[in-house]
């Protein structure tokens, strides 16, 4: 009878603090807290060296991330079955257009998937001119932090993670975090 007594008591405080915290969050939304903007992903990994990240391209071509010291480079992880990849892409591709004269170098990892179908994707996008190193087993994407797909990154040309977006980046996203590192 003592153990079911305690297990209650632990359910109810458990319920209690659920409740608690949901009546906070909706005192926040009200009195108009702020919240970080959804552009403005908060992560371990913004402020910090940018992993090591090399291997065969789609066109299995090596790729060096350390060899892109000196470059603004925008890491995107994505993959073909990735609907939200599908809209980024030709975004991405967009600005690649406009920002490599600049020496802004755009660099995917394609997560999870194959080859082939990353390359036919790109194709169908009109995004074929983006480098992407392969990561058929997500080890690459894990080592970035990466919790889904797409998410992207902004090195700085000294190596170091200075933006981090969680779902597909737009192009007003690349200009407020790209383009002011480049201007």
């Amino acid at each position: 009878m003592t153990a079911r007594r305690s297990r209650g008591r632990v359910a109810a405080s458990a319920l209690a603090a659920l409740v608690i915290l949901g009546c906070a969050a909706a005192l926040g939304d009200a009195i108009g807290v702020t919240r970080a903007p959804a552009d403005a992903t908060a992560s371990a990994m913004v402020g910090i060296p940018a992993p090591p990240l090399s291997g065969p391209t789609l066109t299995d071509r090596p790729v060096d991330l350390r060899n892109l010291r000196g470059h603004v480079v925008l890491v995107t992880v994505w993959a073909s079955w990735c609907p939200p990849c599908r809209q980024e892409l030709p975004v991405l591709a967009a600005a690649r257009s406009r920002l490599a004269p600049r020496g802004v170098v755009f660099l995917g990892i394609l997560t999870r998937d194959q080859a082939a179908r990353g390359r036919a994707l790109l194709r169908e996008v009109g995004a074929g001119s983006l480098t992407s190193v392969q990561d058929p087993d997500g080890a690459l994407a894990v080592s970035w932090g990466a919790t889904g797909v797409p998410e992207t990154f902004v090195v700085d040309p000294s190596g170091t993670i200075r933006a981090r977006r969680l779902g597909a980046v737009t192009e007003e996203w690349v200009r407020r975090y790209v383009d002011a590192m480049v201007a």
